[in-house]
């Protein structure tokens, strides 16, 4: 087994000096279903949709009713659940600057914000996965 991990360098680094971004590790982590984010339409109306972590959300704004983005928007929900279980302020903050409308702009907002949030937090990390045996991934 190769235990030698491929890490990203840093500019300007050398390879002894590579670091892992712990913020964007716990950002992106699995969540556990107690932490998971839960969709609903209106108070006690659930979809019966959840997210496990935040790539899990952003694949499941594609398809959640509009109504669900809409009414937990007007809530400040996502921005809750972003800053306070995932513990980014950054995106809890651009989330939180989307104007709720009931239309598909709404759902194509979300996603841009998500999906350049995600992948520059991706850039900056590297997953460490525990099994059967230690193995590290980009």
């Amino acid at each position: 087994m190769n235990m030698s991990p491929k890490l990203k360098k840093k500019k300007g680094e050398e390879n002894q000096n590579l670091e892992v971004d712990q913020k964007a590790v716990k950002i992106l982590r699995n969540l556990k279903n107690e932490e998971a984010f839960n969709f609903y339409e209106n108070i006690g109306k659930p979809t019966g949709e959840s997210a496990q972590s935040l790539s899990d959300f952003a694949k499941k704004v594609n398809t959640i009713k509009l109504e669900s983005l809409q009414f937990h928007l007007e809530r400040k929900d996502f921005q809750r659940w972003m800053e306070e279980t995932l513990g980014d302020s950054k995106l809890a903050e651009m989330i939180g600057k989307i104007t709720p409308t009931n239309d598909e702009k709404l759902r194509a907002k979300i996603k841009e914000v998500l999906g350049n949030r995600l992948q520059e937090l991706k850039d900056a990390y590297v997953t460490i996965e525990v099994r059967d045996e230690l193995t590290i991934t980009q």
